[in-house]
C-alpha cells in the first residue's frame, strides 16, 4: 500500500503499489470500485506520447500552457455530464438479482416469451448503453439470456450470439462515447441529435440479425 486516506462520507480511499486506486466504503456501504490507472489510455499510452511529443518537437512553454488550457476547456462540461452517467450507469447495476438492468432484461423476456429470438440482441444493445461496453453487457445479460433460452426452449449458442451482437449495437447510441467524441471534435449540444440518427441504424442492425437467427433455426 502506497498511500491511503478518507474522503468522509463518500468512502476510503487507497493507492496500491500497482498504482490502483481504490475507493471502498462508499456512503457507508459494503460497495467499492476500483480504478486501474496504467490500464486507462488517457494516461498510457496517450499522456506518456504527450509529454515525449513536448520534448521532441521542442515546444515553448506557452504553446505547452496553451495546449493544456485549450484541453480542459474543451473537456471542462462534458467531463461533468460523463460523470453523470458512469454514476446513473453503476445505480442502474446495484443490487444484484434485483438490479434495475436485470429487472429490464426479466420484464422484456416476460413480454415476449418464445419470440425472444426477435428481441435478444437489444437487451444486449441495452446492456452497452447504460454502460459503454460490450463485454460489461455479456457479462451483466448473458446469464439471463441464457435462462430465457433454456426456458423458453431457443438455441443457447444462437441466443448468446444475439447478446453479444447486440452489445455491439449499444455502442451507437451510448451516451458516455457520443459525449467523448464530440468533445474531441469540439462538437456542443449535439448529443441528442446524433442519438437520434444513430438509433435507426440500430433498430436496423437489430431486425437484420433477427432476420439472420430466424434462417438459422430453419
Amino acid at each position: 500500500m502506497v498511500w491511503e486516506g478518507t474522503l468522509g462520507f463518500l468512502g476510503h480511499i487507497t493507492l496500491s503499489d500497482a498504482l490502483v486506486v481504490r475507493l471502498s466504503n462508499v456512503f457507508g456501504t459494503p460497495a467499492a470500485a476500483d480504478y486501474k490507472t496504467l490500464y486507462v489510455p488517457a494516461l498510457i499510452p496517450f499522456f506518456l506520447v504527450v509529454l515525449i511529443g513536448i520534448f521532441l518537437f521542442r515546444l515553448k512553454r506557452t504553446q505547452v500552457k496553451t495546449m493544456f488550457v485549450q484541453t480542459a476547456q474543451q473537456t471542462n462540461k462534458p467531463f461533468i455530464a460523463l460523470f453523470g452517467a458512469l454514476i446513473m450507469v453503476n445505480l442502474m447495476m446495484q443490487g444484484g438479482e434485483n438490479a434495475p438492468v436485470y429487472i429490464i432484461g426479466r420484464s422484456l423476456a416476460g413480454a415476449t416469451g418464445e419470440s425472444w429470438i426477435y428481441f435478444a440482441s437489444y437487451l444486449g444493445a441495452l446492456g452497452s448503453f447504460f454502460s459503454g461496453s460490450n463485454t460489461v453487457s455479456n457479462l451483466t445479460f448473458g446469464g439471463i439470456q441464457q435462462s430465457i433460452a433454456q426456458t423458453t426452449g431457443l438455441n443457447v449458442n444462437l441466443t448468446l450470439a444475439l447478446q453479444s451482437v447486440g452489445g455491439a449495437m449499444g455502442n451507437m447510441v451510448c451516451l458516455n462515447n457520443i459525449i467523448a467524441v464530440c468533445t474531441i471534435l469540439g462538437i456542443t449540444n449535439a448529443e441528442g441529435s446524433i442519438i437520434k440518427k444513430t438509433v435507426i441504424p440500430m433498430f436496423i442492425y437489430g431486425v437484420i440479425a433477427a432476420v439472420m437467427a430466424l434462417i438459422l433455426t430453419l
